[in-house]
């Protein structure tokens, strides 16, 4: 079972414009808009400075844009991947004897649909290594196709083994993005920016595993994508998870790294260690969660501003709405005012 703070774990707008991109570059701003009704998103997000979605806007999107595009992958590769394709891959996989070689088969299988990319396969160092590699040099790069496809990866390594699999490394093609404080919760283990090739490494221990899957329960994934291999990620060892799911329990409470140092059995320095580690620190981690609770409530409940901001911890309205602003660059007042539109 998840965590509570999974649950009201939100994502930068950056998925918003990305998921949006196609639609609106192809077919107007018009169809943009029929498809955040569809998703029940407001407009409002789209010029909201730093908006986050929440996981169930996000899902709905996705669904939302995939089928109105017949495109499971969004319109981000040179040609569309139709509505099955998902379907056919995952029944491609369910009778191999072990993960290597279900991402094998994983491999040749998007190697037939990619005409921009291709997929390359190695082990090395106890290591096995998926790699997006471009087929003709030059190639554009589209951060958010990148992003899903080691998502999806990611996504069906650890459904079909029944348990999250830890990512060795996992390196993108471009520039680390604003949004980088997102990867912490989507890839659980180290990110690296600006490599020769997006790719994403396994411990060969975990791909040599066997596993056993049904049809019922492939059907039952398949009927939830992309929430499952999307939001699959937690990873228990991650210093950032265990920061949250501590901060949640005492949400209320002034706390600092001090009391987190000790109620995690180590010092304040390996804290911060760790902390730099995985590209944040105590106080972005401790505003992230905030930040996520308070925009699912202004999303999903009717709770007053003043309350909210007692339940978050803060001394009073004033200095929650001051926060509010410079995470979301929105009052809770104007964010709450935005996602009911149209309701």
């Amino acid at each position: 079972m998840k965590p509570s703070w999974q649950s009201s774990l939100t994502v930068s707008a950056h998925f918003l414009h990305g998921m949006l991109h196609f639609i609106r570059s192809r077919h107007g701003e018009d169809a943009a808009a029929q498809v955040l009704a569809g998703a029940a998103i407001p407009p409002s997000l789209l010029v909201q400075p730093d908006a986050r979605l929440t996981r169930q806007q996000y899902v709905a999107l996705y669904r939302t844009v995939a089928a109105t595009l017949d495109d499971e992958m969004l319109g981000l590769w040179s040609r569309p991947i139709r509505t099955g394709t998902l379907k056919y891959l995952m029944l491609s996989l369910l009778d191999a004897p072990t993960v290597l070689v279900a991402l094998n088969r994983f491999v040749r299988f998007w190697n037939l649909l990619l005409d921009d990319y291709r997929l390359q396969i190695s082990t090395k160092n106890q290591l096995v290594r998926l790699a997006l590699v471009e087929r003709s040099p030059g190639t554009q790069v589209t951060p958010l196709g990148h992003e899903l496809m080691m998502k999806l990866i990611h996504g069906i390594a650890s459904w079909l083994l029944g348990r999250e699999i830890s990512l060795h490394r996992i390196e993108f093609s471009f520039t680390k993005p604003r949004h980088a404080e997102d990867y912490a919760f989507l890839y659980p283990g180290e990110v690296h920016f600006k490599a020769s090739a997006t790719s994403i490494y396994f411990l060969y221990e975990d791909c040599a595993e066997l596993f056993k899957r049904e049809k019922h329960e492939l059907w039952a994934f398949l009927k939830r994508a992309p929430e499952d291999w999307t939001f699959s990620a937690f990873h228990p060892g991650s210093i950032t998870a265990k920061t949250r799911e501590y901060l949640e329990q005492n949400i209320a409470l002034p706390v600092t790294i001090q009391d987190l140092a000790q109620a995690l059995h180590t010092s304040v320095r390996t804290l911060n260690r760790r902390f730099a580690e995985e590209g944040t620190h105590f106080q972005l981690v401790k505003d992230g969660l905030r930040r996520d609770i308070a925009v699912h409530r202004l999303t999903n409940s009717n709770t007053g501003v003043a309350k909210l901001a007692f339940d978050l911890g803060f001394a009073d309205a004033t200095g929650f709405c001051r926060a509010f602003k410079h995470w979301t660059g929105s009052s809770p007042t104007e964010y709450r005012k935005g996602t009911r539109q149209g309701e």
